[in-house]
């Protein structure tokens, strides 16, 4: 209850920095960092954690932690092999997709094999959302814009620990499974219409050309003559 109490006075003074004080940190942590296409598979991430025991909870966030570490060191290597992929300077290098690709395949890992998976995706997660954190980053790479999006994603997470922990249920693995689904499903669609050309719209045939009635070597005319009258008289 600490850590949730914790978690929404940073949240409050986060909005109030962004709307009272004009604070570019509060307003690039309220539209980048706190929107739920960014939130949901760090609380997803989360819920696979709170599934593992003591010592695999301990190598998941040893293993998120190494993959931030190794998402800031090697960004360029990074952003060099995610480049590969058609469209991928446009879309973040695709690093949100596979964010939801990581959580979803920790989610709907088994029991057997959750102590493996889930640390391993958390690595994925963990590089990707480093170098998230530095393709939206508006400041010259200042460390409060560095700590901050690691810190509420951390408390995030440990709150989904907390609460899947404390409240535990027989079905939490089928929601689990079926919570992993979505993310593979979002992921997957989210980077395939990135990755899809897109589509032209179809050009339209030409006017077509007036008929040509015109005799060979035949001076042109009118198609009829046109009377000269004055007053209704005609003219010779």
């Amino acid at each position: 209850m600490i850590l949730l109490g914790a978690g929404l006075v940073g949240f409050s003074a986060t909005v109030f920095s962004a709307v009272e004080r004009g604070s570019l940190l509060g307003a690039w942590i309220l539209s980048e960092v706190l929107t739920p296409q960014r939130i949901l598979p760090i609380i997803a991430l989360g819920v696979a954690f709170g599934m593992m025991s003591i010592r695999a909870l301990g190598a998941g966030f040893l293993l998120l932690g190494l993959g931030m570490i190794a998402g800031f060191a090697g960004q360029y290597w990074l952003l060099w092999l995610l480049d590969k992929a058609p469209h991928a300077a446009t879309h973040l290098f695709f690093t949100n997709p596979i964010c939801y690709l990581a959580a979803g395949l920790a989610l709907i890992s088994g029991a057997r094999l959750r102590t493996l998976i889930v640390p391993a995706c958390a690595a994925i997660f963990g590089a990707m959302f480093a170098l998230l954190v530095q393709l939206t980053d508006p400041s010259l790479h200042e460390p409060a814009f560095t700590a901050a999006p690691i810190l509420i994603a951390v408390w995030i997470m440990a709150a989904a620990v907390f609460i899947v922990r404390a409240f535990w249920r027989d079905w939490f693995p089928v929601f689990a499974r079926i919570l992993g689904s979505w993310m593979l499903a979002i992921g997957l669609l989210y980077g395939g219409v990135s990755v899809a050309p897109a589509r032209k719209p179809p050009t339209l045939p030409p006017p077509p050309s007036a008929p040509d009635n015109t005799i060979p070597g035949r001076p042109l005319e009118p198609p009829y003559s046109v009377p000269d009258t004055q007053e209704g008289v005609r003219q010779p």
